[in-house]
This record gives C-alpha cells, structure tokens and sequence, in this order.
C-alpha cells in the first residue's frame, strides 16, 4: 500500500492511455458522478478511458451524460494500463466479476492501480492511495485531481461533480457539509453546473408508487428510546406490490435521522433471501463506521453499513444489542 498525493496520481495517469474507472456496486451519486466527470476530463485530455460498475445507473442519476459504460467485463473493448477505483477502498465493493477481473488483469500482472476515496480502512495493497475522510465526496478529491492539470473543465464535468457533493451531503443538511463542500460548489456552479437540475431530478421528481413504498417501510418503524434508534426495513415484496426499485428506497436512513429524539437511522433492505443491505445514518452521535466494522462492513463515522446473512429478527436483535452493550 503506497500512500500518494494528487500531483504523484497526476504522473501516473500523464504515463497512461487507457483507463478503466471502477466505482462500488449499488452505486449512488458520488460514484457516479465521480466516475462519470473524471472519465469525461480523462478524454478531454486525450486519454481513452471507460467507467465500470457492477449495476446501472440509478433512475434519479440518468440526467448525467455518460458514455462507455459498462456493467460487465466481457465487453471491454481492450487491455488497460491503468486502473483507477472511486469511492471505495475494498476490491469486494466492485462485485465478484470485477474482483476477479482486477486480481487477473491488474494484480497478477502488477499494472497500475489507483484509489481515491474518502471512506475510513482501506484494505487494498499494491495500490496508490489518496485517502481523506474529511473529503465531503470522493468528488471533491477528483475536482482537486483534475484542478493539478491546470485545465479548463465544462459544465457537464461540473454538474457530474457536483452531484456527487449535493448527495453525498443530502443538499448540505449532514454533518459533513463542511467548508471546502460550499467552496467547491461555488466554483462548479460558476464554471456552469446545472445546480436546478440536479435538484429537480434528485429530490422534486417523486412517484406516487415511491410514497406507497416509504408508507410500506415506515410502517415497520422500531424505535428504541434507550440508544436513539430508529430502525425500518423493506423486504423485495414491498417493492415487488409497489413495482418500485432499491433505487425508490435511497435517502430513508438518512431521513429517520431528521427526526427529533433519533440520533441512529437504520434502514434494512432484503436482497435476496436471508440476506440484508443494513445502511446507517448519524450526525455525530456515535462512530458508525467502527459499529459497521463489527458486522464485516465499513463506511464513514456518520454513514456506514454492511450485508448480514441470517433471519431479519436475529439482525435487529444483534443491532440493538450491540448499540446497548457493544
């Protein structure tokens, strides 16, 4: 594991011409828009580059231009001699395909491999790191990647990038909406990023059938007065009565938290059978990401999760437990 600045990842990538971007499956708007706007700055540049992830992009995200877009290995068009990895620091966190994929074509063969992220723990070796926690976004990090280039970005690259502020802040009402988050959002803005649309598409486009899902889920509401804790779950039935997505269930964790006297928001969701995506939300009440570590996942201190495999009863049981005794 090699700890590198912006300006050592600027020289890696002037030595390289083709480029795969690879962001955390379940991705949300800091992966994509991260990935999207690098990979558009990458070919302004001249580079080739193409973005990866294991599934499509959010429905709520499909204002952002894309091209070169991939959700399975076998379509690649060649050999790459640089990968670059957004927003997460596990190769798990990139689906099973392209985990094998990076062990045989970039570790085997000892290419290049870049990670820039803001999440806690990496556990990546043989990789040149930026890490910085106290990045609102891994989209901040990449506007201060593309700012060492010296070179004009438009206004697609801007929206791209500050997407990936504007949801990973949750329109600056989380905790880490700090200083640079308001800094960088006036400069994109100024360069032309369409802060309407993103709000428009993100947050003012609801469903009817979206409400019908969140009136499903929130009436599986458990709070717990003793530790703050609010905790709701969807199993795929809900979203099968309601013909919805995981997409349409993005944001409840963080929503519960908006409430007075809930300084924990839990939001369990079914992914297949006896198997849960456990999402965590705080506002400095309690390190999450440590809470998350315990149940093999990770995260921020104020936004973490993981996957359980085992009966939904036992999960909430061994949450509780461990938030009251651990």
């Amino acid at each position: 594991m090699q700890n590198s600045t912006l300006s050592d990842i600027k020289g890696i990538i002037e030595t390289k011409n083709n480029i795969l971007i690879v962001s955390h499956y379940s991705p949300d708007g800091d992966a994509i828009g991260s990935s999207l706007a690098l990979s558009d700055f990458l070919d302004s540049i001249g580079k080739k580059s193409f973005v990866y992830n294991r599934d499509q992009i959010p429905n709520y995200l499909d204002f952002l231009d894309y091209k070169n877009f991939y959700n399975t290995t076998e379509a690649f068009p060649q050999d790459f001699d640089l990968l670059i990895l957004l927003d997460l620091n596990a190769f798990e966190r990139t689906g099973e395909d392209m985990e094998s994929y990076i062990n045989s074509n970039f570790v085997n063969d000892k290419k290049s491999i870049v990670v820039i992220d803001h999440h806690e723990n990496p556990t990546i070796n043989n990789a040149n790191l930026h890490i910085d926690t106290d990045a609102a976004s891994t989209g901040i990090l990449v506007y201060r990647l593309i700012k060492k280039f010296n070179k004009k970005i438009n206004s697609k690259i801007a929206t791209s990038l500050l997407t990936t502020i504007i949801t990973d802040t949750s329109s600056f009402k989380n905790s880490n909406s700090n200083i640079e988050s308001f800094m960088v959002s006036a400069e994109l803005m100024e360069i032309g990023a369409e802060l309407d649309l993103i709000n428009s598409r993100i947050f003012a486009n609801e469903e009817i059938k979206k409400l019908q899902l969140k009136t499903k889920i929130f009436s599986t509401l458990k709070f717990e007065q003793e530790i703050r804790t609010a905790i709701c779950f969807s199993t795929t039935m809900f979203y099968e009565e309601t013909n919805t997505t995981k997409d349409h269930s993005t944001g409840i964790a963080n929503s519960l938290i908006s409430y007075s006297n809930v300084e924990i928001g839990i939001f369990i969701r079914e992914i297949e059978q006896n198997k849960w995506k456990t999402s965590l939300r705080t506002n400095n009440y309690c390190d999450l990401a440590s809470f998350a570590n315990k149940f093999g996942g990770g995260g921020h201190k104020n936004a973490a999760g993981f996957t359980f495999n085992g009966e939904l009863e036992l999960l909430i049981k061994k949450i509780i437990s461990e938030l009251k005794h651990g």
